[in-house]
C-alpha cells in the first residue's frame, strides 16, 4: 500500500507540471504533433525500463486472449483521452478551466465502474449510494463556481 500511495502522490505532481508546460509552451502546436512526440518518449522509456527490470521483476505477464483485447482498447481510450485533453489546450483552453474539470474524474470513473459491471462480468460494483451522488453534485457545483469565477472564462 505504501508504494501505491507514493505513486498516487507523484502522478498528479507530474501531471500538474505537464499541464503547465502544455499551457505555456505547447498550446500553439497541433495536439496530434504533441501526442506523437511525447508518445514516442513514453514508448522508448517503457521499453528501456522493461528491459532493465526484466530479470529482477518476474511479474512480467503479457496479457493474452480477452485481456489483450481489453489492453488494446485501453490504448485507444488513452489516445482519445489525451487527444481531447491536449486539444483543450491547443484550442484556447486555459490551465485553471481545464484542470478544474479534472474534479469530475472520480465522478465519471465511478459511474463507468458501475455501468461497466453490466458489460464486464468479472466486475461487481454496487450502484452509487446517496453519499456518492451528493459528491457528484458537489463536484459539478465546484466546477461551475470555479469556471464562473475564472477571469479567462
Amino acid at each position: 500500500m505504501q508504494k501505491a500511495l507514493v505513486y498516487a502522490i507523484l502522478a498528479p505532481i507530474m501531471y500538474a507540471l505537464g499541464n503547465v508546460l502544455l499551457e505555456h509552451k505547447f498550446s500553439k502546436f497541433n495536439n496530434l504533433t504533441i501526442l506523437v512526440a511525447y508518445g514516442s518518449v513514453i514508448v522508448a522509456l517503457a521499453v528501456i525500463a522493461r528491459f532493465l527490470t526484466m530479470n529482477t521483476d518476474l511479474s512480467y505477464n503479457f496479457p493474452v486472449g480477452s485481456d489483450l483485447w481489453f489492453l488494446l482498447a485501453l490504448g485507444v481510450i488513452f489516445f482519445a483521452g489525451d487527444f481531447f485533453f491536449i486539444g483543450a489546450y491547443t484550442n484556447g483552453g486555459d490551465l485553471v478551466t481545464i484542470t478544474i474539470l479534472m474534479i469530475l474524474f472520480p465522478v465519471f470513473a465511478s459511474l463507468f465502474k458501475f455501468t461497466g459491471s453490466f458489460v464486464i462480468q468479472e466486475m461487481v460494483y454496487a450502484p452509487p449510494n446517496l453519499w456518492q451522488i451528493s459528491g457528484y453534485v458537489l463536484a459539478a457545483v465546484a466546477v461551475l463556481l470555479i469556471v464562473k469565477g475564472n477571469p479567462a472564462s
